[in-house]
């Protein structure tokens, strides 16, 4: 049996050929489509960090003011509204302060005495002489008030007696120094 060579020849010719246009397309592809599709999918990847990286700014700047709020309220709670007042505005505004926590108590504020500010270290140190007359649970109440608006506060010498030498009468006067602290200016 013989095989016509020509036959042969123009059967392996065209098989060459195609697979010569197989190994252009597939060369085409690897070349030419292929940077295009990585190039893609880097962009996507590029996209999607992005996205993650606001979404995480926005929860950062979020916990950010969270705790600035929480310092606020810390630094109220520590120092009282008075901590950034200068000396001679707070003297005043702790009065007026003294005055409406007095009513709010049941008592009388009958008077106030700044005394002088000094330096402790790193704190200043104010103390004012109180006068008050009241019931005695009124008079606590009073304490406990300035206490918790003013900000950190001691009291440090207190005397209570009865107001009057009517013995029938429960009001009493209780005379305090009162002193309080706030970090000093540097």
């Amino acid at each position: 049996m013989m095989i016509n060579q020509h036959a042969v020849d123009t059967r392996s010719l065209k098989m060459i050929m195609m697979l010569v246009c197989v190994v252009i397309v597939a060369a085409t592809a690897l070349y030419m489509i292929k940077p295009v599709f990585v190039d893609y999918q880097q962009r996507r990847e590029t996209y999607g960090m992005l996205q993650n990286q606001l979404q995480d700014q926005a929860q950062l700047q979020s916990s950010i003011d969270q705790a600035r709020d929480q310092i606020g309220k810390l630094q109220l709670e520590l120092h009282g509204e008075a901590s950034n007042m200068p000396v001679n505005e707070m003297e005043s505004y702790l009065v007026g302060r003294l005055q409406g926590l007095s009513w709010d108590a049941g008592i009388e504020l009958v008077g106030v005495r700044p005394g002088a500010a000094k330096r402790i270290m790193e704190f200043e140190e104010i103390s004012f002489e109180v006068d008050v007359s009241g019931e005695y649970a009124n008079l606590y109440k009073w304490l406990d008030m300035i206490g918790n608006v003013l900000g950190f506060m001691l009291v440090t010498n207190y005397d209570i007696s009865l107001s009057g030498r009517d013995s029938s009468k429960t009001a009493l006067n209780m005379h305090v120094t009162i002193v309080f602290y706030r970090a000093a200016d540097i």
